[in-house]
């Protein structure tokens, strides 16, 4: 995708490894990813590294899945049928890789919930923070300052 990415952008782009950015501290404006957070070995470490980069009032956007709170929620089963036949059935349909489609119901449901997100975000010292659950519940943004 960065590579797609960088025919198309006037943005430079790099990787690095969440758990330590190769980036000063106070640097950014902003800190953005989208599922990232699920596949760090260390989420609040990754959280973290997020906040040391940002400058004072930074805003970090997170956007990830998150475990589904199947407590008084009726469209509990159809979401695990989603996430547990339809999406590794259509993903395998269209890409040929099946095995990478279940990765995801997987890594969302032993993910956190997105309560226990806006808390880790909070121990690592964002304020402002919100989130928005979309998706029946099994993603959210989650947003917050420095």
């Amino acid at each position: 995708m960065m590579r797609v990415g960088q025919k198309t952008s006037p943005l430079n782009f790099s990787t690095a490894d969440a758990l330590r950015l190769p980036f000063n501290d106070s640097v950014f404006d902003a800190v953005i990813s989208g599922f990232l957070m699920r596949n760090v070995i260390d989420l609040q470490k990754g959280i973290d590294e997020q906040f040391r980069v940002l400058k004072e009032g930074g805003r970090i956007v997170i956007l990830d899945t998150t475990r589904p709170n199947p407590k008084g929620n009726i469209l509990s089963p159809f979401i695990w049928i989603h996430m547990h036949i339809i999406i590794p059935t259509l993903g395998g349909l269209l890409t040929g890789v099946s095995e990478a489609y279940r990765y995801l119901p997987e890594t969302t449901e032993g993910f956190v919930t997105a309560e226990e997100m806006s808390a880790r975000m909070a121990s690592a010292g964002f304020k402002q923070i919100g989130f928005k659950r979309l998706m029946f519940g099994t993603i959210a943004i989650h947003w917050g300052e420095k």
